[in-house]
């Protein structure tokens, strides 16, 4: 759940990034065509309605906008302050600066002298030409307004889909979890049913004396069976839980996995198997949890014992792309037994994902490379399922059929 919504976080912050420029470019296009037309034709036009031609030259909203609050702060001055003493002139001189400051046109002087003087005696003669660069604000903002009510919108039904994203992968969450749960009380309840029947058998004294001890046995490997199941699935969860953190060490990685290759040669020569090791006699060092990556390679090892028919070949080798430095190290785990097949190959580092005749055989719980997979992802590193053809560029050898190959 946690790389679940680690993952929507980070598409969350994609959809807003994108949306968020793909509005902004679309607003700059408009609003710079919105400027041109606003500069050429627009502007023009009202001065001229406004009768203001003779005094105002600009040729831009910017010098509008300047020439705007001229007037009004000339018409405070006049109306709030009549204490200040300021001259049209005074004024005028203002605005001419302030035009000649913005590279614009400049303006009639007696015209604007005049005008000013009319504006102080008279201040309802600016309101249409206030009104008129009002109107001209309003319109280029407008691009800015529609281009946040878009984004607003864009941003909610984006959000509305997540949601709705988010809820079905807990629906399957929850669904892939309810059937955890049945394939637990599978795992458990099976031999827990076989261990009671030989018990009330044996209890019930219906077993010849012969037979007693093979009862015994098949208690015995039943209630391995359930240890086992138990075990894992104590491991599966506390690696999930909250709080729980690897160990890391400097250890050598060579040296880690041939010491697992040593644990698992006795079960490889019971089994019939054929062992191939191919292991850089120089070490390798790399960070990691060497009793939690151990576990990895050593489940592995037995996944190509416990699931393949007798007599195959199983290689372990290790790489690195340099002899000095732990750079691209991978490790890897081949047979020749049988390729695992679809839908299954898919589903394979998912937790009680075996296929029927492991299940049914009861060699297999569905845990262990779900266990592996996330013992990887907590180190940082992957662990895939590669088969023919891609087998290929390994180069480990024609025979085999698959490989899990583990890339730090």
């Amino acid at each position: 759940m946690g790389k679940n919504r680690k993952s929507s976080e980070k598409q969350l912050k994609g959809f807003l990034l994108s949306r968020f420029f793909l509005v902004l470019a679309i607003v700059g296009v408009v609003e710079f065509i919105n400027v041109s037309l606003t500069n050429t034709f627009l502007i023009p036009l009202l001065i001229r309605i406004t009768s203001f031609e003779n005094v105002i030259q600009v040729d831009s909203a910017e010098g509008l906008f300047a020439v705007a609050f001229v007037l009004l702060a000339t018409l405070a001055v006049k109306k709030i302050f009549p204490v200040i003493n300021v001259s049209p002139a005074d004024v005028n001189a203002f605005l001419e600066n302030l035009l000649e400051k913005h590279g614009l046109s400049g303006i009639g002087n007696t015209d604007a002298t005049e005008t000013i003087r009319i504006i102080s005696e008279e201040p309802k003669t600016v309101i249409p030409f206030i009104l008129s660069v009002i109107l001209i604000a309003i319109i280029l903002l407008l691009p800015y307004v529609v281009g946040g009510v878009v984004f607003s919108l864009s941003v909610a039904r984006g959000i509305r889909k997540l949601e709705r994203e988010q809820e079905l992968e807990r629906r399957k969450e929850e669904k892939r979890r309810y059937l955890m749960i049945s394939n637990i009380v599978h795992d458990i309840k099976t031999p827990m049913t076989t261990v009671y029947g030989y018990a009330k058998a044996l209890n019930d004294g219906i077993v010849p004396a012969d037979k007693q001890e093979e009862y015994h046995e098949a208690i015995m490997a039943k209630t391995e069976r359930m240890n086992e199941v138990v075990a894992l699935l104590l491991d599966y969860v506390k690696l999930d839980s909250e709080g729980f953190t690897i160990k890391r060490t400097r250890i050598d990685v060579c040296e880690m996995v041939r010491s697992c290759c040593a644990f698992c040669f006795t079960d490889i020569e019971t089994a019939g198997d054929e062992f191939d090791v191919d292991i850089p006699e120089h070490p390798i060092f790399i960070s990691a949890d060497s009793i939690q990556l151990s576990r990895v390679i050593t489940n592995l090892i037995t996944n190509a014992i416990k699931h393949n028919s007798s007599g195959i070949k199983i290689r372990v080798s290790v790489t690195s792309d340099s002899s000095s430095t732990a750079e691209d190290v991978r490790i890897f785990v081949a047979d020749s037994g049988d390729e695992i097949p679809m839908p299954l190959r898919d589903q394979i580092f998912e937790p009680f994902v075996t296929g029927d005749e492991s299940r049914a055989s009861g060699s297999g719980t569905g845990l262990g490379l779900a266990l592996s997979n996330k013992i990887c992802e907590m180190h940082g590193f992957t662990l895939k399922l590669v088969q023919k053809p891609e087998i290929h560029r390994y180069h480990l050898g024609d025979e085999y059929q698959k490989v899990f190959v583990i890339a730090m």
